[in-house]
């Protein structure tokens, strides 16, 4: 296992910490907090790295974003590929 740079390690406890956040809200909160959340988890899984303009290595706070975000998307992912399983 690789090791994590600081950046990294913070970005992805971050995105679990706010979507532990959300996911509790929405469930408090019913089936319209349900949609709402899902919609908002499909928005900020969508954070770029540096496409519009790939010669810029990232900053640390933006490291910290990108780290968010791609651990956001890899749950996402999981979460969609279990629920099609589960449908099966």
């Amino acid at each position: 296992m690789s090791t994590l740079t600081p950046e990294e390690l913070e970005g992805r406890l971050n995105a679990h910490r706010e979507l532990l956040i959300d996911m509790l809200a929405a469930m408090i909160g019913g089936e319209m907090q349900i949609t709402r959340f899902i919609q908002r988890l499909r928005d900020d899984a969508t954070f770029k790295d540096n496409e519009e303009d790939p010669g810029v290595l990232p900053e640390g706070g933006f490291a910290i974003e990108n780290a968010a975000a791609r651990e956001l998307r890899t749950v996402l992912q999981a979460a969609q590929a279990r629920a099609a399983a589960d449908a099966s």
